[in-house]
Parts: structure tokens; sequence; C-alpha cells
């Protein structure tokens, strides 16, 4: 008997599923295919959504074939080819952000400059596309919140890690702790707590006047 002559209650409940992720918007649809990504063991935030995104699709479309009465294996490769994200919606994704550590910096008393970039990647038609990307991002950091280990300056750091964990594996982001001897003990362990045991995030430190966080690229996706 074919596959797909006899629909589950439970294929049917993650058809509706995915529906809804897809329609609850962007937020919704990154941390849901990240954490199906993870699942499977890919430690790359931005891998495992695009991985677990084509997955998706790849099921909707085959489920939706079945209803449709065409092939299923031909459902899954267009479904698929849907679900998967683009490389210039990553970039996209990744410039947001960004924008929003760094508005969160400024709330805290930080003063934060993003530099961006023109690359070239792909859309979702497969085509290149000059494409607005994440450059670097550097964070010059409240010295009195730093002092007191604060919980802004925690916060900000969480934050800095999760975009330095979403980096492609094969072109990881580094981070760069400025400030004086004592500040640069206390911020590089609060960066590498935040950090995961497989980090593939570079963290180096440099003597400055004023503490700072600087993250370089933050994360660059291939086209």
């Amino acid at each position: 008997m074919n596959t797909f002559t006899h629909i589950t209650r439970g294929t049917l409940a993650f058809a509706i599923t995915a529906a809804l992720v897809i329609t609850s918007g962007c937020a919704t649809i990154d941390n849901t295919t990240i954490k199906l990504g993870h699942a499977v063991g890919i430690k790359s935030d931005s891998t495992a959504s695009t991985v677990s995104g084509g997955a998706i699709g790849c099921a909707g479309g085959a489920l939706l074939s079945h209803f449709l009465g065409k092939s299923a294996l031909a459902g899954c490769a267009v479904g698929g080819a849907a679900g998967a994200i683009a490389a210039t919606e990553i970039h996209k994704h990744q410039v947001e952000q960004a924008r929003e550590l760094a508005a969160q910096a400024r709330a805290a008393g930080a003063v934060a400059v993003l530099k961006t970039k023109t690359v070239q990647a792909k859309d979702a038609s497969g085509q290149m596309k000059p494409t607005e990307a994440v450059d670097s991002l550097t964070i010059d950091l409240k010295q009195s919140d730093v002092k007191a280990h604060g919980q802004a300056t925690r916060n900000l750091i969480a934050k800095a890690d999760h975009m330095a964990e979403a980096s492609a594996p094969t072109d990881p982001v580094t981070i760069t702790v400025r400030g004086t001897t004592a500040e640069r003990a206390w911020l590089i362990a609060q960066v590498r707590q935040s950090l995961s045991t497989s980090t593939k995030v570079t963290v180096h430190e440099s003597r400055a006047s004023v503490p700072a966080l600087v993250l370089s690229p933050v994360p660059n996706v291939a086209g």
C-alpha cells in the first residue's frame, strides 16, 4: 500500500502546525526551525533553520501533493525549495538582529556602532542579488555597569553571544573584548559562560580605557 494512502492524525497535526508556523511571523519561523534543526544535531542556528525549514517545506509539499493526486516526491522537492531560507533573507534577519542589539545597547546607556556592507547573495529564486549584510558591530559598554557587574551588561553579552553562535560553522564570528585588565577578565568570563561548549566563536581581548565588545564578522552567510 502507498505510504500516502493512509493519512494519520499525526500527519495532519504536523501539517496544521507547519501552516500555523508559516502564518505566525518570521520570528516564530526562525525559532521553530532552529529548534528542529538542533533536535537532529545541527549546532549552527542558521544551518539548523535552513535545513529544518526545507524539511517542513518538504513534508507540507508532499502532503499537499497527496490531496491533489500528485507525486509525493515531487511535492517534497517543491515544498523543500520553498521551505529553505534564501541567503538574502538570512542576511536581512541578521541585520535586523544587529540593529535590535544596537538599540538594546543604547537603551542601556552604551554606544553602539553598526557597520554594514553589500554582498552578492542568492534570493528565493536562486538569483544573485546585491544584499545588505552586517560587517561589524561595536558596543562601547557603560563603564559603571561593567564595574558593578550589572544585569544590563549581562543581557547584552548574552544577546551578542546568540548572534555570534548563529554564524555558519565555516565562517565563525570573532568577539573582541576591550577594557582594563579587571574589566576584560569579567567580560570574557561572561562571554564564555553564554557560549555553547562546541562553539566556533573566537574570543580575543584588547587593552583599552573603555570596555567594549566588537563582533566581526556578524555572521557572514555564503551567497
